[in-house]
């Protein structure tokens, strides 16, 4: 006997199968729950004002999300209830900071100058959740933050390493020498995380990120390279000539500009490739054993 009505946990699940449908013993039926992305909301005039009464609620999730709510609006009252908890000391750090992202959403010296201070906090775990707060704050001010904080070679790896994953998460072209030069870093986890970071920002900066790519350093290449690699394999807008005017006479360069267009899908560039032979018959060579390789049943095949 089949349901096709089913409920758990006050949701409603609804089996993708029909009456009349053959199904055999044991077999496992797909289920779907209605997914709803909006959701009417009452805009009433004393909002601004219950958010600001929720941050003196007793409970810690209840203050943390009013001081979130009030970084959506903009008013005397709103800015003087946020400086007050930001300058609470028996406030938890989440609502300190939050309050202070609030402030720094608009622009109020109160909360940049709070999250300064907690970025050479004593404590990493207050550093870090400053840097995590100014990875939500889409600003030229929270990007130079945060390009502080990579640059610095006196703070904590996994802060550096944190702050290169917020400028990811920007979007700002600011941050692109930063974490460029963050590849000649000790610490490999800067390095990964920097190099995760280019790759999301590669994809609306391509062009300016191919430019940098022959004068950077031999060190820095491979992270240029890899975040390239990913990035023009969910872009859509690239065409092979704007890396072959990065192709120079130097061999490392050569090699890595080898190693992007061979990680790329050989269907979409197939029919641009004797564009490359003409320029470097090298780099084509290199780049079509790569893409036999990769291709290959055998590629990525492990022993038990």
């Amino acid at each position: 006997m089949i349901t096709l009505s089913l409920s758990k946990q006050g949701l409603h699940l609804n089996p993708l199968v029909r009456e009349g449908d053959v199904i055999s013993e044991h077999q496992l039926l797909a289920a779907v729950i209605p997914v709803v992305k909006q959701f009417p909301c009452s805009r009433k005039t004393d909002q601004k004002d219950y958010y600001i009464a929720q941050l003196l609620s007793p409970s810690l999730s209840k203050r943390y999300t009013a001081a979130k709510a009030l970084s959506t609006f903009e008013s005397a009252s709103v800015s003087k209830a946020l400086i007050d908890r930001v300058n609470a000391g028996n406030e938890h750090i989440y609502v300190r900071l939050e309050a202070a992202a609030g402030l720094a959403r608009h622009n109020e010296e109160q909360g940049w100058s709070f999250i300064e201070r907690c970025l050479t906090d004593d404590y990493l775990q207050n550093r870090l959740e400053a840097v995590i707060v100014l990875g939500e704050i889409l600003n030229d001010t929270s990007c130079r933050l945060l390009c502080r904080v990579v640059s610095d070679n006196q703070q904590h790896p996994e802060i550096r390493a944190g702050a290169a994953w917020a400028l990811g998460e920007l979007d700002n072209s600011l941050a692109l020498h930063v974490l460029i030069d963050s590849f000649s870093a000790v610490d490999e986890g800067i390095r990964i995380e920097a190099a995760r970071a280019l790759a999301k920002l590669a994809s609306r900066f391509t062009g300016e990120i191919v430019k940098e790519f022959p004068r950077a350093a031999p060190d820095k290449r491979p992270g240029i390279a890899w975040a390239l690699s990913k990035s023009l394999s969910k872009s859509g807008n690239f065409k092979l000539e704007d890396l072959l005017n990065a192709l120079t006479d130097d061999e490392d360069v050569r090699h890595w500009v080898s190693y992007i267009l061979g990680t790329q899908d050989q269907q979409r560039y197939i029919n641009q490739i004797e564009k490359l032979r003409a320029r470097d018959s090298e780099v084509y060579f290199a780049v079509t054993v790569l893409w036999k390789i990769m291709t290959s049943w055998v590629y990525n095949l492990e022993e038990y």
